[in-house]
C-alpha cells in the first residue's frame, strides 16, 4: 500500500501525470470554503 504524500506544483508532472500507477488527488486550499467542509470528511 502507498502513502500519503504532499506535493507542489513543480513536482506534479513527474508524480501524478508520469505516474505509472492510478493515482488519487485531492486539491485543497485554505481560502476555498468547499474544500474546508470537505476537510472534515
Amino acid at each position: 500500500m502507498s502513502s500519503v504524500i504532499t506535493i507542489s506544483d513543480t513536482e506534479f508532472e513527474a508524480e501524478v501525470l508520469q505516474a505509472t500507477q492510478p493515482v488519487l488527488v485531492y486539491f485543497w486550499a485554505s481560502w476555498c470554503g468547499p474544500c474546508r467542509l470537505m476537510t472534515a470528511v
